[in-house]
């Protein structure tokens, strides 16, 4: 048996999923498994795992206006570091020190990162950001500052990683031979359902986005129905069936849909690609990633992308739609049980107890 502590992003739901899926399959396997992890990931987790997710101090975003302000971020992460710095510093001295891990496990979180560089543990990192440093991507001129500033942030959130597994859906060659590209993972309730087609259109509406401007947009389309999310009310206007938030009944709706409109996050993007449904993605500004991904996701025909939601895009998402999927074998589609396959054969090559079993 092995003692692992699992560190956890709080931003998204993507690593909160994640690391959710994996650390189950750790428990299973008979190991000792700490979670620690902030904001939306330690909501997440404590449901499922109690006492054994601790909290960690963690790094968030500001998306007040809409978009990642870079200033605004510092600010907000600076004047909760005095507090955040007592909290983690609590959390090694009482929490890992004397639970002497054997393996720590990082999904984008910096703090224990470095705790198991200075402490000499040897540490794995499971994420999908490494992608930006670790692989040979396109990446267009007009996009340098951007894609520089993305580099430069995942970068400093960590290095020293015995292995990096990068989940991906799309093949890129790898630049360091400690990384490994892994398909991505859908939670189970995702991983339940069996796609159809009622004929909606699912939209998901980012934080600070105009409810008037969706309605504009989206009403030009008096015959094609979409089922908006993200203003979190029960109502319909003409064309627009409103939904209050449901974690449930999204992925219901998801299942059933024609297709998306949404930003270009990782984990709706993989539950996307699960359920064989086209996309409209709208990368959130100031977010290369997603930026990237959806650049990659029209490359690779499985849907359209825009800066921002006009009638002139939408037009072309629906005109596309009904196209096939491609058969590329550049897609690295959503498969829970390779991605496992992935990690057991990365810890076989790892001086550590840590296993997986089949």
């Amino acid at each position: 048996m092995a003692r692992i502590i699992y560190a956890v992003a709080g931003e998204g739901f993507g690593h909160a999923s994640r690391a959710h899926f994996v650390g189950q399959r750790f428990l299973e396997a008979g190991h000792d498994v700490i979670f620690a992890a902030s904001l939306r990931a330690l909501l997440y987790l404590r449901p499922y795992y109690g006492e054994r997710v601790k909290e960690i101090f963690g790094l968030s975003y500001d998306y007040s206006k809409g978009y990642v302000d870079p200033m605004a971020t510092l600010w907000k992460n600076l004047s909760h570091f005095p507090r955040g710095h007592r909290l983690n510093r609590e959390l090694f001295e009482q929490v890992y020190q004397p639970f002497e891990p054997d393996l720590v496990i990082t999904d984008f979180e910096p703090f224990s990162a470095w705790w198991a560089w200075r402490h000499r543990v040897p540490f794995i990192s499971i994420d999908n950001e490494h992608l930006l440093t670790l692989c040979e991507l396109d990446h267009e001129f007009r996009d340098l500052f951007g894609h520089l500033n993305a580099k430069v942030v995942v970068r400093f959130h960590y290095l020293g990683a015995k292995a990096y597994v990068i989940t991906n859906f799309f093949q890129a060659p790898l630049k360091s031979k400690a990384a490994v590209l892994a398909p991505p993972i859908v939670r189970p309730a995702i991983a339940r359902l069996q796609p159809s087609e009622a004929g909606h259109i699912v939209v998901y509406a980012t934080t600070g986005t105009d409810e008037q401007r969706w309605r504009d947009v989206l009403g030009r389309f008096a015959a094609q129905e979409f089922h908006v999310y993200g203003f979190n009310k029960d109502a319909q206007w003409q064309n627009c069936v409103f939904k209050a938030a449901s974690t449930e009944g999204f992925a219901t709706d998801l299942a059933a849909a024609r297709g998306v409109i949404a930003s270009a996050g990782y984990s709706l993007l993989s539950e996307c690609l699960y359920l064989r449904k086209k996309m409209l993605l709208l990368p959130l500004a100031g977010q290369y990633e997603q930026l990237l991904n959806a650049r990659y996701v029209e490359k690779l025909g499985l849907g359209v992308w825009s800066k921002q939601v006009e009638e002139s895009v939408v037009s072309r998402f629906l005109d596309r739609i009904d196209e096939p999927f491609p058969q590329d074998g550049g897609i690295l589609w959503p498969d829970n049980e390779k991605f496992i396959g992935t990690l057991r054969t990365v810890l076989a090559s790892l001086d550590t107890r840590a296993r997986i079993a089949i």
